[in-house]
């Protein structure tokens, strides 16, 4: 998976809280290597709760998926506190 950085309108990194919800809108992506694309249509997140009965293999991921000006559609998961691009489909 590719790390990105997701931002809002006023170019904060979106948080998700405990309960699953987004401090904002997303509003833009960017890549490593710093090119930004803003996005047109978002669904989620959705919160994953992985194998919680299990100290030593319990994952907490969110899921996101978007759709940005380029065109492309990505899925981005979000899990200790990185995001990165899951998934692409144009």
């Amino acid at each position: 998976p590719v790390p990105v950085e997701v931002l809002d309108a006023d170019g904060r990194p979106l948080r998700v809280d405990g309960r699953g919800v987004l401090s904002a809108p997303p509003a833009r992506i960017r890549s490593g290597e710093g090119r930004a694309v803003g996005v047109v249509a978002w669904a989620g997140p959705w919160p994953v709760d992985e194998r919680w009965w299990d100290p030593l293999r319990h994952r907490r991921r969110v899921r996101l998926q978007l759709v940005a000006d380029d065109g492309v559609a990505r899925l981005l998961v979000l899990e200790a506190g990185s995001w990165r691009v899951a998934a692409t489909y144009d």
